[in-house]
């Protein structure tokens, strides 16, 4: 028996989460998918307990890669580039996640690769997307969920934003999202004949997973809008607590919504209480002088350069991912105090620069009323104009995937209820007199 996607032959070229689980997705519905990765083994080889004790594996490796073929190239080489174009006229589909401008670097951008199959679907999955300011950023999880706004949903024991826990669900979210892509991508293919190239981006999955909170009721939310951004330019020169800036931000809503309540609000448990009591000191969210700042170095270079850039220095070679003695978590404790002792120092604005110069990921916290002026945001179309025939307009987020020749375009709002009751009936050959009697029935509304 064929599977869903029997005949399909996939190059995944990705790392770490976001891409590899959009791949074994993928060979779970029976696609060939080829894993591409260098002599040294695709990054999440590196993560997720020791190489030794799994023969040469790790459990992140072991989950991501699930029901795919490894195939080691150095697309460094010339005559490793000449491997993949040839697979690439076979193939269906090129996963990718590389860091913006390194698949062009390799020469095996949609671009190249088009020329060699036009009926290619290419993915290219980034933090930040491939258009607007913010495209050259580098990021991870923790960046996204900081950038995106999810992180300031929660807080940690010190009443701070806090980072993802024990799983990377925008990582995991645009894993999913990068497979919902190909596969509509693979559609339309069978219709027109043409590939084409599809965009997500981490920060556009943060910004997805909002769709409520992030809904922005011009007639009704205008007011607490401006208020929400009066209280972030003045919360930490005042010294609230994040903990407090999102109580404030629930009790103006709680208010606005139920005018006539005076009961205090209650805010669940679930915001407030922490799940991470990781003190790697280089995957983070650092308090600064002006606000939160996540840092994602996950490797020694990175690690590094950030250390340089900020002015601090670590000599300890023994830093790891992994797990590591309690000696080690002392010394990592200890680091963490330094760099954001040293963080507290200047504001984001000063600090940013000098990270993304030095090529460490980086991002803010953003909160929700930063969002619909993000200039990011709104290069990629994720704050949506929409309109409800009772409401009138409101903002909503937009849809997370980029197709390159058949664009999601925003439509028509959310109806209400009933507001398409005669149209449908009649499309469905229901006369005017039919429908006046189903509603006097109060069989249709």
């Amino acid at each position: 028996m064929n599977t869903l996607l029997h005949g399909v032959t996939v190059l995944d070229f990705s790392e770490y989460i976001a891409g590899p689980y959009c791949g074994f997705l993928l060979a779970d519905l029976g696609a060939r998918v080829i894993k591409i990765e260098p002599p040294d083994g695709a990054e999440e080889r590196r993560m997720g307990g020791s190489m030794r004790r799994y023969g040469g594996n790790t459990r992140m490796s072991l989950a991501m890669n699930r029901g795919k073929e490894s195939l080691s190239i150095d697309l460094q080489q010339p005559e490793g580039r000449e491997i993949v174009y040839k697979l690439v006229r076979d193939a269906d589909v090129v996963v990718q996640n590389f860091v913006p401008g390194a698949a062009e670097k390799l020469g095996i951008d949609y671009e190249t690769l088009a020329k060699i199959n036009k009926r290619i679907v290419f993915l290219s999955s980034t933090a930040f997307g491939e258009v607007g300011p913010y495209r050259k950023r580098k990021g991870f999880d923790i960046i996204a969920h900081a950038a995106s706004g999810v992180m300031s949903h929660y807080a940690d024991e010190d009443g701070a934003p806090r980072g993802p826990g024990g799983i990377a669900y925008i990582d995991i979210g645009t894993g999913m999202l990068n497979a919902l892509g190909i596969v509509s991508a693979l559609y339309h293919r069978n219709v027109s004949g043409e590939g084409q190239k599809i965009e997500t981006s981490l920060f556009s999955t943060g910004m997805a997973l909002q769709a409520m909170s992030l809904l922005h009721i011009d007639g009704l939310d205008a007011e607490q809008h401006a208020q929400e951004k009066h209280i972030l330019k003045t919360a930490l020169g005042e010294g609230k607590k994040h903990t407090q800036i999102i109580d404030q931000f629930a009790e103006m809503r709680l208010r606005k919504d139920l005018p006539q309540t005076t009961r205090p609000i209650e805010v669940p448990d679930c915001l407030h209480r922490p799940t991470d009591r990781q003190v790697y000191p280089y995957y983070r969210v650092y308090p600064t002088g002006d606000g939160y700042l996540g840092i994602a170095a996950l490797n020694r270079k990175l690690r590094d350069k950030l250390c340089a850039a900020i002015g601090v220095v670590d000599d300890d070679v023994a830093v790891d991912t992994g797990d590591v003695s309690d000696e080690v978590y002392f010394r990592q404790k200890q680091m963490m105090k330094t760099i954001e002792a040293r963080l507290r120092e200047h504001g984001n604005a000063h600090w940013m620069p000098l990270l993304e110069a030095a090529g460490v990921p980086c991002g803010p916290v953003n909160y929700r009323a930063d969002l619909y002026t993000d200039p990011q945001a709104e290069a990629l179309g994720l704050i949506w104009e929409l309109h409800n025939r009772d409401l009138g307009s409101y903002k909503a987020s937009g849809h997370p995937i980029r197709f390159s020749k058949t664009p999601v375009q925003p439509g028509r709002g959310a109806p209400s209820l009933g507001e398409h009751t005669e149209a449908v009936l009649a499309q469905a050959g229901y006369a005017p007199s039919d429908v006046e009697r189903l509603k006097a029935s109060r069989i249709v509304r």
